[in-house]
């Protein structure tokens, strides 16, 4: 998967720093003005951990 600002902020914000997927969205929003509804997030997510699993 590509290295957009979705991904980026998943792989930063849940996967790095334990966070849950609503500030996810509340960073997303905030900073880049970018609306996210939480089972895009979710379906993301399980593509970022399948791809780590895959690579690993």
């Amino acid at each position: 998967m590509e290295k957009d600002l979705i991904t980026q902020a998943l792989k930063s914000i849940y996967i790095q720093n334990g966070k849950e997927l609503k500030e996810v969205m509340q960073y997303l929003t905030m900073k880049h003005r970018i609306d996210v509804d939480p089972p895009v997030l979710q379906m993301r997510l399980r593509k970022i951990i399948l791809e780590e699993k895959a690579v690993a």
